[in-house]
């Protein structure tokens, strides 16, 4: 009878074990056949009347029903068994990136090679399928998904952010605490040499991350001194790594001087990944970093200052290859540039490139020319282009003793289109990348609605009301998007699978999906559309003004 049949769907064994069809044990059901509450089923719940036709082989039906294919996952569009991997310059390239990061070094590739495998160590890339799974009417998977190779950047960027390093640094100083070092750069100005450590902190007053640079210099005026920082705060570019503020403490057992510049993660001394490491780069590198520090030196002229302390372990560079001057602001501080002429400070800024260029180049032995009685020169090689060439001599005052910016525009040329290209083409793939995680907030929404209804106790005094009705169709759809096991009785855990339902869940679709009770004997054949319109329902009820007398 109908009332047996409602009194056993109510008193559903939760323990079963799977969640799939079973042809040997299916039954002819509909949604009048659901359990109701003590005023019966609600009227809109009958409106859904998808079930089996009233057939005598109910078998061979089910045979002939289409479940929802599981919807691929948000990944890139890639070959069985290849992975995304740095191309010959050592960026990262997939086989759908729209974009191009500036250009790399060529063999830097181990390095981000080995950071692939670290930021490869999660949940999302680990449970992705292959794009073998694609059927023909589907989109590829790489217009859903964030770029993957941008994917892992920003992976590792949160998990630099986030690690902290145990050392013997103090936890606290002025308003930054969980201080952490990174490392410590050797400089060399007119009075000798002397070291700068570079250390991770976190603000307690807005929880962004800064680098603290610290040095052990007494200052003989420090309030004086440290007002000259005022003025590179103004300092406004990408290139150039934020000034803050600078203060003085004894946190550290001395009398320490500490300039706060922006922290960019897992950004790493040019000297350190390039130079000390001996890693042979390519021309199109070369002139992305003079292009880059140009820019970055051009906003610091004009606002009229000079780095003065411009080498290789001042400049820091990122896994896509951005390019940011360091310390700037520390020559103003330590008052070593008293009585300077700022004209010859700037040319001394911009010769300090054609330095830097010489040290990289001068990595490989085809670059240096033995002179007879005097030491090894540094010449490009026969492997450098004639503009580039003409490049390394102007900035080494080669050609003429005065620098400028604008000369540097003019010999680079065309190689100034390119940069901007590649600019742009990294703008276009954060907007798309916006752009498709823009509305992801709709899932959780979606999955708040369903989270409150299901398993709920009780709602107005009935303890059966996530149970029946409308409700009960809601479990049933939580069962089959969560809780679904393979043939062998294995959970499986699969994001296209809950993805995919959820996504067509939230449009509203009219494909049709097949439910299973939890004791395999019965089915429903409903429509993502009806179980939104269910949802829906169902959450409004929850959240309606309760009529009558309130429960006590």
């Amino acid at each position: 009878t109908c009332e047996s049949k409602a009194t056993s769907q109510a008193k559903l064994k939760a323990s079963s074990p799977a969640f799939r069809p079973s042809t040997s044990k299916l039954k002819q059901l509909s949604i009048s056949d659901m359990p109701s509450s003590k005023s019966g089923a609600s009227s809109s719940s009958k409106n859904i009347s998808n079930s089996y036709s009233n057939s005598n082989s109910n078998s061979n039906k089910s045979k002939q029903l289409k479940i929802a294919p599981a919807f691929t996952p948000r990944q890139l569009l890639q070959k069985k068994g290849a992975d995304p991997k740095p191309d010959e310059d050592g960026a990262w390239q997939t086989q759908d990136s729209p974009s191009k990061p500036h250009a790399s070094a060529g063999t830097a590739a181990g390095d981000i090679a080995s950071a692939d495998k670290r930021y490869a160590e999660d949940d999302y890339f680990l449970k992705l399928p292959q794009a073998s799974s694609q059927m023909p009417y589907m989109k590829p998977v790489g217009y859903f998904a964030i770029d993957e190779a941008l994917r892992r950047v920003l992976t590792g960027e949160m998990r630099a952010e986030s690690t902290v390093v145990e050392s013997d640094l103090p936890f606290q100083i002025h308003n930054y605490c969980s201080l952490s070092p990174i490392e410590n750069i050797d400089l060399y100005d007119a009075s000798g040499s002397f070291s700068v450590q570079s250390i991770k902190a976190q603000s307690i007053v807005d929880g962004r991350h800064y680098r603290l640079h610290r040095i052990n210099q007494p200052l003989s005026a420090p309030q004086v001194v440290l007002n000259a920082i005022d003025r590179w705060k103004a300092v406004q570019s990408p290139g150039v790594a934020q000034v803050h503020e600078a203060f003085t403490t004894r946190a550290f057992g001395d009398n320490s001087l500490v300039i706060v510049h922006d922290y960019k993660p897992l950004a790493t001394s040019l000297k350190a990944k390039i130079i000390d490491s001996g890693v042979v780069v390519s021309e199109a590198f070369l002139w992305s970093l003079v292009l880059q520090l140009a820019s970055a030196l051009r906003a610091v002229h004009s606002a009229g200052l000079a780095v003065q302390l411009l080498s290789a372990s001042t400049i820091s560079i990122s896994p896509t290859n951005r390019v940011y001057i360091n310390l700037c602001g520390l020559a103003d501080v330590l008052a070593l540039s008293g009585g300077f002429n700022m004209n010859s400070a700037q040319q001394g800024d911009l010769h300090a490139i054609g330095r830097i260029l010489g040290a990289i180049i001068g990595t490989s032995h085809e670059n240096l020319i033995s002179l007879q009685g005097q030491a090894q020169v540094v010449v490009p090689g026969a492997g450098f282009s004639v503009e580039f060439k003409e490049l390394f001599s102007y900035l080494n005052r080669r050609l003429t003793p005065v620098i400028a910016i604008d000369d540097i525009l003019r010999l680079a040329g065309s190689r100034v289109f390119a940069e901007l290209d590649a600019v742009r083409r990294d703008a276009d793939l954060l907007h798309d990348t916006l752009r498709l995680e823009m509305a992801n907030g709709r899932l959780v929404r979606l999955l708040c609605k369903m989270n409150f209804v299901t398993e709920r106790a009780e709602n107005n005094m009935d303890p059966e009301w996530s149970e029946t009705g409308d409700r009960y169709l809601i479990k049933l759809f939580r069962d089959y998007v969560f809780h679904l096991v393979n043939e062998s009785g294995k959970p499986v855990a699969d994001m296209a699978h809950v993805v995919g339902n959820l996504n067509k869940l939230d449009a509203g679709s009219d494909e049709k999906v097949m439910l299973m009770s939890r004791d395999e004997k019965s089915c429903l054949v409903v429509s993502y559309r009806e179980i939104k319109r269910c949802v829906e329902d169902a959450y409004k009820e929850l959240v309606a003004p309760t009529k009558g007398k309130a429960w006590q």
